[in-house]
């Protein structure tokens, strides 16, 4: 029969060798059947083998000439092996026989033959059948030796797979020799895998280039010097060794991988681009693959699973390129939908955050005109005094400073800050009329250092609140010799107001029954803790008791520190 052709007879009845039975089955296997051209005639030889089990004999290698009937073999051996690849090593036209071996060790000296089957046989023939270099031998049960030649540029070389099946035998690696089987380089390769399941993956259109498949789908090339140069993992795969056919007859081999889950297979293209995977229907191993071709048809793949058999229809999806535009407007409509979502959050968040920040303005606005009216009864009852006591103009002069600072107060009722002249003539003013009403009890100064920008901006009112309580619960009690220093430094970008008195100390005045409401200074602290929540920089506020070396009181100090350029305006109008 020919070989994947018709059914034409040419020829029958050629005698190979006797095979015996063993226990009364037959115990052998034919090699695969291949073609390839070795007397250059243009016609193909048959090359194939017999490899008996147990009875040992017979193990040979064979070709067939159709054309002149030519049978040539191997002299009986041990050696359990298969023609895998054919190549010119030599040089002289003429392709060379690569065989690969496997130490199945069942002969056990039953028959004295060489080459025995307890080694694996690195083995190269001449189109004769006689051996281009003495076999190389590995010895060790169960290693598999599966050599092919590197078809670079230059001198041919022989890279081969060196695989144990189990642990003991040592480690799988990879070796490469020259011509005459002199080892040249060799690579050791992981043994940790759980099958420890190598091969190598050829094929027409990536000769030249050297591929190893690994257990779990890896696909690793390499270079002449056996070192990885690129990597890749094909997803589902799990045996290492594919079969090679051209499915859809576009001159270029598919490759035919077994899938990890056992009952499936895995297709690429000769690139190992576009993974498919299909499903086997009768989940066992053993399957073989052709194709069906008709004139004027689509190529199918042909699988053989034992007595049962399956076709499939292999080509590309016409409306394979319009996945691109699919998976583009659907990535558009996607990403439309969630910009969708994030403008109605942020509009949401601004509505809310805006609200907020009026709210919050408000809230500043009416804290400083809370504290306008408590400012106001305090001026209005020293200038009742001074009329009281018959000083007119002490009280005129009070009334000319009470109408400056009403003024300054209409004038900006509507602002949340002023710059620090405005604050300090302010405080100037407040001072001299709270100094007027306590007969001139203490004295105070205001240290302004010379490289204080005037115009920086500070909350409105914000020294006020410490400088009255500093004079009514720290000073007044003392009668005579109270001192007020108002300072106004810089430190970078930060303005400092300190407010220190020489008064009686918090402590003493609680004691001495000073208490106030306290609701200045938590008018205070709500309008520090508004402003500092629209800012990045904050607004800082301290208050020392300050002692002398006995550890009696002598004074408070409070510390303000503003970042200069704060913003004061928390929404757009």
């Amino acid at each position: 029969m020919v070989p994947g052709g018709s059914d034409k007879v040419l020829f029958h009845d050629k005698f190979i060798g006797m095979i015996s039975k063993n226990n009364g089955k037959d115990d052998y296997v034919i090699s695969s059947i291949l073609l390839y051209g070795l007397d250059l005639d243009g016609k193909k030889e048959i090359v194939s083998g017999v490899m008996a089990g147990f009875q040992v004999l017979p193990r040979l290698l064979f070709t067939y000439n159709l054309r002149t009937g030519e049978l040539l073999q191997t002299p009986p051996m041990a050696n359990y092996q298969q023609v895998i690849d054919t190549s010119d090593m030599n040089k002289d036209a003429y392709p060379e026989l690569l065989a690969t071996s496997y130490s199945i060790d069942n002969n056990e000296g039953k028959q004295k033959l060489p080459y025995d089957d307890h080694s694996a046989w690195l083995s190269v023939y001449d189109r004769n059948l006689k051996f281009l270099f003495p076999p190389v031998q590995f010895p060790g049960k169960y290693i598999q030796l599966l050599p092919y030649v590197i078809k670079g540029s230059g001198t041919p070389r022989i890279i081969a797979l060196y695989s144990t099946r189990f642990p003991g035998t040592g480690p799988p690696k990879l070796m490469i020799f020259d011509v005459l089987g002199k080892l040249l380089k060799e690579r050791i390769l992981d043994d940790t895998l759980k099958m420890r399941n190598y091969g190598f993956i050829r094929s027409n259109d990536l000769t030249g280039r050297i591929f190893l498949g690994r257990e779990g789908g890896i696909i690793e090339e390499l270079d002449s010097m056996l070192n990885v140069v690129a990597s890749k993992r094909i997803e589902g795969v799990y045996y290492a060794s594919p079969a090679q056919i051209d499915i859809d007859g576009d001159g270029k081999q598919e490759f035919i991988f077994t899938g990890s889950n056992g009952s499936s297979w895995v297709i690429t293209q000769a690139d190992f681009s576009n993974p498919i995977t299909i499903g086997n229907p009768y989940d066992i191993g053993g399957c073989h693959f052709r194709v069906i071709r008709e004139a004027g048809k689509r190529g199918k793949l042909f699988m053989q699973c034992g007595n049962r058999c399956v076709i499939y229809s292999y080509e590309k999806n016409p409306l394979f390129y319009l996945k691109y535009p699919a998976c583009l407007m659907i990535y558009l409509l996607v990403l439309g939908f969630i910009m969708a979502i994030r403008y109605l959050q942020r509009h949401a968040l601004r509505q809310q955050y805006d609200a907020e920040k009026k709210i919050a303005e408000m809230q500043l606005l009416l804290l400083g005109n809370q504290l306008d009216p408590h400012f106001t009864f305090n001026v209005i009852n020293a200038i009742s005094a001074s009329i009281l006591h018959e000083k007119p103009d002490i009280a005129n002069s009070n009334l000319l400073s009470l109408s400056r600072l009403m003024r300054s107060t209409v004038m900006q009722s509507d602002k949340l800050s002023r710059t620090i002249a405005e604050e300090l003539d302010f405080l100037q003013n407040y001072i001299s009329l709270i100094h007027h009403r306590m007969n001139g009890s203490f004295q105070f100064r205001i240290d302004l250092s010379e490289d204080v920008n005037l115009e920086w901006q500070v909350p409105k009112m914000i020294t006020q609140i410490f400088v009255e309580n500093a004079i009514k619960h720290g000073l007044k009690p003392l009668n005579q010799g109270g001192l007020l220093i108002i300072r106004i430094n810089h430190n970078g970008n930060e303005i400092l107001l300190e407010i220190e008195d020489n008064g009686i100390g918090r402590k003493m005045s609680q004691i001495n029954g000073e208490r106030g409401t306290g609701k200045g200074m938590s008018r205070i602290d709500q309008l520090i803790a508004i402003i500092n929540k629209f800012n990045q920089k904050k607004i800082r506020l301290s208050i020392t008791d300050l002692e002398d070396e006995q550890g009696q009181p002598r004074g408070t100090l409070v510390h303000l520190s503003i970042p200069a350029g704060m913003n004061y305006r928390f929404y757009d109008k």
